[in-house]
Parts: structure tokens; C-alpha cells; sequence
């Protein structure tokens, strides 16, 4: 694996009072013909589409400063093509924080049903700022849609396939596959190069074990991260390998009877190590929070057998 420790730390509240002056660079990737990426100079990677007579964008940014730059490079590269629809990977504040600008300009937003709730809240919320995209817009009503398990979009060229592989890094994670191009947008679900980030307060590090094997049988040859290089595969693998030896180390922890206390001294030992993955604190507090989850669980009574979770077509 070519992992490096270190990962942002996701913001839990949204960038709503964001100034729209604090940035305005976005790294632009055409990754074929009518999609395209970007990564912004802080937060999440995002993406963008053409579908039927609009665009598709794939998270809003960090806030509305990236939002405003987002959409500008959308209509440079799309030639003023409107966003029809905001997809969010998730619901944490590097990926939505801009939501507003989008809905702004008149973009229905989809998300997960487990986050419904919580986005529609968010992008309805009444301007109180000048500065705020919303702001003179009082009768505009916005659109949330979620999604359950999957969704299929279809123009004649295009094939989106919008999958929920079960909760993972957050209880509502989305994964975007454009199966003609073989592009996954795959939010933090996959990273390229850095650690994933186990510690979200509704973790399933279990079941995002199982949703990277899912997604690790379908034929992807480019891909958008949540963070890291945009491009690269090399992070669904590298993502996968390194929350299951997470989650084996977590079980032998369990298992063992170990304290927290010992936590730390037992990812340090030798036999425990990972390759090229060095121990830091951002990698005990994954371990940790790996163990912690399978402790609540095993604390509640059995439940019945997970669903097993579809696997996107394509390969």
C-alpha cells in the first residue's frame, strides 16, 4: 500500500458565514469527454458531468467560496450549461458546505435518505447574511432528493450509477460510477494516498470494509477521491487493504480482552504493524475508534444477517 498518515479532520458544522473572497483556485481535470474534476485549494475533491441538457455536479466544497468557484469552472468548461443536480457524497461540511450556492442556482440536490434530513435543514435555512447565496431568494423552496439503495440516470450516452453501499465512513455515503467511462467518484469512501478517516462520530468500520469489496469488483480505471490525487485507482485497493487490517487488529483486540490503555502499545508492536504505514496518532485514533465500534456492537443483541449490499454494474 502507498499510504501516507494524515488526513483532514471533517469539519462537523457547515460553512454557511463562509466570506466568498477566501478562495478561488480549483485544479481542473478533464477525465474524458464531458467529465471533469477539480480539487479545491482546501477541502474535498469535486466533480462534474454533462447529462441530457445540463450538468451533474458531484459535492459543493468546503463553503460558498468554493461553491461560486465550482460553478464558475463548471460553466467555463460546459459552455454555461446549467447544473441540474447536486450529488452529495456525504453529508460533512467539506463536501456540502457549498450546497447553498448551487441550490441557488437552481440545482436540486440528492443525498442519501440517512442525511435527508439533516442537508434539507441546512440549504433551507434563511439568509440572514447579505453575502449568503441564498440571500434575496425568500420564495425560493429547495429540492432535496435521497436515495435509498441506488438510482440510475440515463441520457442515450450517458450511464450514472448513484449506489449506498450500506453505512461506512458515515451512516449515508454515496458512491457515483459513470460505467461507460469507467469513472468512479468515490468521496471518502476512497483516498488516494492519505489514511482513511475511521473517526466520524457514526463510523461503521465493518461496513465500509464491505463496501470497498463491493466496490473492488467493478472495472474502474479512473478515479475521484474524496482526497488525494484525482486519477489514480490505486486508492480503492489501498483503502480497502488498510481498513481491513484495521478491523482484523480492532477483533484482536476484542477478542483479547484488551484495555484502551494497551491500545497503543499493541499497534506499535511489530507483529501488528502495517507496511508503509506509519504509526501515528491519526492511525492509533483509527484503531481505536475501529475497536470502539465493535465493542457497542457486540454489547447489542444479534441482529439479523447484513442485506447483502449490490454491486455496481459495469465490470
Amino acid at each position: 500500500m502507498r499510504i501516507r498518515a494524515g488526513i483532514l479532520a471533517l469539519a462537523a458544522a457547515a460553512a454557511l458565514a463562509a466570506p466568498l473572497a477566501a478562495q478561488s483556485g480549483l485544479r481542473v481535470e478533464k477525465l474524458a469527454d464531458g467529465v471533469w474534476a477539480a480539487s479545491p485549494e482546501k477541502g474535498a475533491n469535486v466533480g462534474w458531468f454533462l447529462l441530457g441538457d445540463g450538468v451533474v455536479a458531484v459535492d459543493a466544497g468546503i463553503d460558498a467560496a468554493t461553491g461560486q468557484a465550482i460553478l464558475k469552472q463548471i460553466a467555463e468548461t460546459t459552455g454555461g450549461k446549467p447544473v441540474r443536480v447536486l450529488v452529495l457524497t456525504h453529508s460533512h461540511a467539506d463536501h456540502s458546505g457549498g450546497a447553498r450556492v448551487f441550490v441557488a442556482a437552481g440545482a436540486r440536490v440528492i443525498c442519501q435518505e440517512n442525511v435527508v434530513s439533516q442537508i434539507l435543514a441546512f440549504v433551507s435555512q434563511v439568509a440572514t447574511d447579505p453575502a449568503d447565496p441564498m440571500a434575496g431568494k425568500p420564495n425560493l423552496r429547495p429540492v432535496v432528493e435521497s436515495i435509498s439503495e441506488r438510482a440510475i440516470f440515463v441520457d442515450g450516452i450517458h450511464n450514472i450509477q448513484i449506489y449506498f453501499l450500506g453505512a461506512a465512513h458515515t451512516k449515508g455515503d454515496l458512491a457515483i460510477y459513470l460505467s461507460s467511462e469507467k469513472i468512479l467518484f468515490a468521496g471518502d469512501l476512497a483516498l488516494n494516498a492519505l489514511l482513511p478517516f475511521l473517526q466520524s462520530p457514526e463510523v461503521d468500520p465493518a461496513g465500509w470494509e464491505r463496501a470497498l469489496q463491493a466496490l473492488s469488483r467493478v472495472s474502474v480505471e479512473k478515479l475521484v477521491p474524496g482526497h488525494g490525487q484525482i486519477g489514480p485507482k490505486a486508492g480503492l485497493a489501498d483503502s480497502y487493504a488498510y481498513v481491513r487490517r484495521v478491523n482484523e487488529l480492532a477483533k484482536k483486540i476484542v477478542e483479547s480482552g484488551q484495555t484502551d490503555e494497551a491500545i497503543e502499545i499493541l499497534v506499535r508492536a511489530p507483529e501488528n504493524r502495517i507496511e508503509n504505514v506509519p504509526v501515528t496518532e491519526a492511525h492509533i485514533a483509527n484503531v481505536k475508534a475501529a475497536t470502539r465500534s465493535l465493542r457497542e456492537k457486540a454489547s447489542r443483541k444479534p441482529t439479523p444477517a447484513p442485506t447483502p449490499v449490490p454491486t455496481p454494474a459495469g465490470k
